[in-house]
Parts: C-alpha cells; structure tokens; sequence
C-alpha cells in the first residue's frame, strides 16, 4: 500500500475514470449494495483513494435514475434523499459534458419526481447524450425549460407513454443531435426533431396508422443527411386488410443501414449507397412464405446498390433467390414455439459469413433448428483445402455462427453428431449456447 500511497491523485483519478464502466446509480440509497462495484469499492481502499474518486468530476458525469422511490421505501422521505443526491451528483460533475439515463415509471410523489426532472433541465446545456422513458404525461412538463437549451446533445432516446402537444418540440432545437431513437411516434403525436440534421435514427411505432396516414412519406424527405435507418413496431402483430401502401420511392444518398417490418417498405426508397437490410417479420401470425428477394432486388435495380449484408428475423419460409453480393447472412428464429423454415443457401454465390440464432422451449425447437442448418451447410460447397490456404479471395463460405438460446430451467442443449459431422468440413464453425441472464458459451472451432 505504502507504494499505491505514492501515486498521485492526477493518475489515479485517470484510472478511476478508464474503469469507470457503469453510470452512478442516483436511486441506490444503500451504497452498501454497491460496495464491490465501481467507484463505490475505490472509496473502501484508503483516504486518498475516496477523496480522488469523489473529486473528479468525469467520473460524476454519468448518472442513472431509475424509479425515483427505490424499490426499498416508496415514501416522500426517500423521494426526498434521492433528490438531494442528485444535485450532489450534479455538483461533483462540474461543467462535463452529461450522460443521463432516466427512467420514471411511477405515479407517487409527484412534486419530487417533478423536481428531479427540473434540475436535471437547468443542466440541459450540459447534456451529451440522454435517454428519457417517461411514464406519466405531466413528466415532459417538468423538461420545457431544456428546450432551445441543448447546444451540445449529440445522441437522444425517448420514450413517453402520453406526450402533450405542447411538450413535443423539446428537442426541436439541438444543433449537434445526430442520432435518435424515439417511440412512439406519428406526425400529430410524436416527438418533433431536428430531421434534417440526423444521421442515424430508430423510429418506433404503436399502430399501422402511422404509415396508414402518410406520416412516414412525409418525413423521409426530411433525411437526406441519414445513413443508418430502423423502423420498428411496439405490437408483434401488424394489421393491414389489404396490401401495404405503396409509395413514389424517396432518393436518400447516404443511407447505408436499413430495417423494415416488411419487405414491401423497401419500395419507399432509392438508396444507392445502401449496403444492409434488416428485416424483422411483424407479422407473424401469417403462415403464408415471404419474398424478401422481389422487393431486395427491385431496389437493387433502381438503386444501383450492392447489398453485403442481409438480417432476417422472422419464423416464417422466405425466399432469398439470387443476389450476388451477400456476404453476411444473419438468420434469427424469434420465437421458440414455431416450427422454423428450411435455409437454403445455395444460391449466395459471394457468402463469407452465416449465423443462425434460435429460442429453444424444448428439444424439438433446437432439433428442428438444427436440421434447417444441416440442410444449409449440405447445399452450400464445401471449400478445398487448397482453396483455403492459397490466401486468394474466394466466394465460399468461411465461417458459421449457431447462437442457441435456452430458458435456465433448462439443460444445456448439446449440438448433434451429424451436425458436427458436416461442421468439420468447414474453416470454421462456432456453436454457441446461452441461458437467459447467465452468459455460457461452448465453442466448437474446426480449423
């Protein structure tokens, strides 16, 4: 100790804050909880260790409120202590950038809840990155003195439960803010943005009539500046009686990342820069097969785009066809329950890269899971050795990720020896299997 003793408070408040991977907990009143976490152990060790983590302000820059009761003592006493730490928290932070995760899902004591979010607003200009999920309409109220007053937010994610007009241009003005993720949204509802200026933004969604109205034709000529775009719904389910809407196809040049909750929304865009798609299958109540190529390759046409990487999410049989730039092949069987579609592979002339991920309830799903692999790896060629060590680019596939899932009251699945039979022919394959909460991995590589 006598040699730590000697290093001094500038260093050792660096370290602190190169460790320091979690934000403060603000809700935790009993730091005993926390004491083998950081920076609460640090304060444990010596004197010098606790003044330097308790006077940097960096590392009190960061700042996580969560429930604002606590779970422990949902009374105005608490509420009372929590907001005091938060305006301690908030002096130790000094004038550093501010990265706040607020989530406030409670009815009880309103005035306190009321004035955490007022203090948090007087320090809106510090604010760098923000995450709100607000349960109750009166929260945004509390928030209206941060409008016009965020020169440096540069990454935003918000959700509100019941929005008031008047609270909906908040982040209107943000001169820096680049990338958002907000929910739910609708032109007459949601948040109002500084579109223009995004480069990267998540768009969530309640109901179809979002896109049933036009909201969503009418803001995408609002991000010519985009280039990673998501759409996603809160409902498993979509209801459209008929076909989806059909749109004239917005030009947006620097998209490059884009997810849809159904491949006729592709048609809404030209994107010649674009080289993902994620596709994510709202509708899953429907037995009928998807035909993701028709809609990928008609963008590709009128795009002159050369799509490397394709995600799919959906339990339902999809056609791929032909195209010939897929590199990357992501295939996720979101639920357990379903009997899961064939793969076939064949016809992905240029795929490097294959994962599968599946949500096993039982041995049948991982069977069924199993076999569609098997099929995959049987219909694709198998590379030579001397194809795999000459070192030239070849359009083969090179490496297979199987990610299975499974509930903890359950025994760890083990990976069927024809699988593993045909997994040896390949450069590399990599099983892995994990339990809900509790990360296992069992790595099989074939070299």
């Amino acid at each position: 100790m006598a040699v730590v003793s000697k290093i001094p408070t500038e260093v050792l408040t660096e370290i602190f804050y190169l460790l320091c991977k979690k934000s403060i907990l603000v809700s935790e009143l009993n730091n005993s909880r926390c004491k083998e976490d950081f920076p609460w152990a640090v304060g444990l060790v010596c004197r010098q260790w606790r003044t330097a983590f308790l006077s940097y302000p960096p590392i009190w820059a960061s700042l996580k409120l969560s429930d604002i009761l606590g779970p422990e003592a949902p009374g105005e006493s608490h509420a009372k202590e929590i907001n005091r730490r938060l305006a301690l928290y908030l002096e130790r932070s000094g004038g550093y950038p501010l990265r706040l995760n607020i989530v406030l899902w409670l009815y009880h004591n309103r005035p306190f809840t009321m004035m955490a979010l007022e203090m948090l607003s007087a320090c809106s200009h510090r604010w760098q990155t923000a995450k709100f999920d607000l349960f109750c309409d009166w929260q945004p109220d509390s928030m209206l003195a941060s409008k016009g007053k965020l020169p440096i937010l540069e990454w935003l994610e918000v959700r509100a439960s019941y929005l008031p007009t008047h609270a909906r241009d908040i982040f209107e003005v943000a001169p820096r803010l680049t990338h958002a993720d907000v929910g739910p949204w609708e032109k007459d509802y949601g948040w109002i943005l500084p579109w223009t200026q995004l480069t990267k933004l998540i768009l969530t969604f309640n109901e179809d009539f979002a896109i049933e109205n036009d909201d969503v034709p009418n803001l995408l000529p609002m991000l010519h500046n985009i280039k990673e775009l998501r759409f996603r719904f809160n409902c498993n389910d979509m209801y459209f009686e008929d076909d989806f809407p059909q749109f004239s196809p917005t030009l947006l040049n620097h998209l490059r990342v884009l997810e849809v909750p159904h491949p006729v929304i592709l048609s809404w865009f030209e994107a010649p820069s674009l080289c993902e798609i994620y596709f994510g299958d709202y509708q899953q109540w429907q037995i009928e097969p998807v035909d993701v190529h028709e809609q990928i390759f008609s963008l590709i046409q009128r795009s002159s785009c050369r799509i490397r990487k394709l995600s799919i999410g959906s339990n339902r049989q999809f056609y791929v066809g032909t195209l010939n730039d897929v590199e990357e092949l992501v295939i996720d069987y979101l639920h357990a329950s379903w009997i899961r579609s064939s793969i076939d592979i064949s016809s992905l002339q240029q795929l490097r890269l294959l994962t599968i991920v599946c949500w096993i309830d039982d041995d049948d799903d991982f069977k069924s899971s199993m076999n569609s692999l098997t099929t995959a790896l049987e219909s694709a060629r198998v590379p030579t050795r001397r194809e795999r060590s000459s070192g030239t680019p070849i359009g083969l596939l090179e490496r297979v990720m199987v990610e299975a899932h499974y509930d903890e009251s359950q025994e760890e699945p083990k990976i069927p020896k024809r699988l593993l039979k045909i997994a040896k022919k390949w450069p590399v394959v990599v099983f892995r299997t994990q339990p809900s909460y509790v990360r296992k991995f069992n790595q099989v590589e074939n070299n």
